[in-house]
């Protein structure tokens, strides 16, 4: 009796210490489970071309960029186009290349694009302000342009007039004939009030 006892006894004790056992290792061929990995979401940024430049040109806090889609060196013609709007082209006449700036004005609910154009004649730079209105891009102002020896980092060649809000101060060069001047002439920097076409 005792012995079935000490036999029962160690059956019991093999019993309980077995409870762990290793998971069965393929030892002979390919491992057949199937390991599910997490797809991950890749984000990509958009690519903003070269020189564009982003604003709220809608007025509804959303903005995005305008750039110089190319330059018709031949026809002299640069386009201007927009991220949002793609069927909203901007043709310039008579220009060879532009830069691009947005301006606030005082009185706008929308950012303004300034476009600083170059000329067939390297000596002046030609300023074209648009507003986005109505699904149309709109002058502020005709064009105007300014000689080089009149351009500085500190120049804003338009902005409000302070005296009148329904009008902008522009910047802009004339020719005049000046005798005391080795050349004959010289370009004057002068500045206009105008009426803003397009608030």
């Amino acid at each position: 009796m005792i012995r079935f006892a000490v036999i029962g006894f160690l059956l019991c004790c093999y019993g309980c210490g077995s409870g762990t056992q290793k998971p069965k290792e393929n030892i002979i061929g390919p491992n057949n489970e199937e390991i599910i990995e997490p797809i991950q979401e890749v984000v990509i940024a958009p690519v903003i071309p070269p020189g564009a430049i982003t604003a709220n040109f809608n007025g509804d806090d959303d903005p995005f960029y305008a750039y110089v889609k190319g330059v018709n060196m031949e026809k002299g013609i640069t386009r201007i186009a927009f991220e949002e709007l793609p069927n909203f082209q901007l043709a310039i006449p008579e220009t060879y290349g532009a830069s691009l700036q947005s301006l606030q004005f005082p009185g706008f609910d929308r950012d303004v694009l300034l476009i600083s154009a170059k000329l067939k004649d390297p000596a002046f730079t030609k300023y074209f302000v648009y507003v986005f209105r109505n699904n149309q891009w709109k002058q502020v102002v005709n064009g105007f342009a300014i000689h080089k020896s009149h351009l500085s980092d500190t120049l804003v060649p338009i902005r409000v007039d302070s005296t009148n809000n329904n009008n902008v101060l522009r910047y802009y060069s004339v020719f005049d004939l000046d005798n005391t001047n080795h050349q004959g002439y010289v370009w004057r920097l002068l500045t206009e009030s105008i009426p803003i076409l397009n608030r």
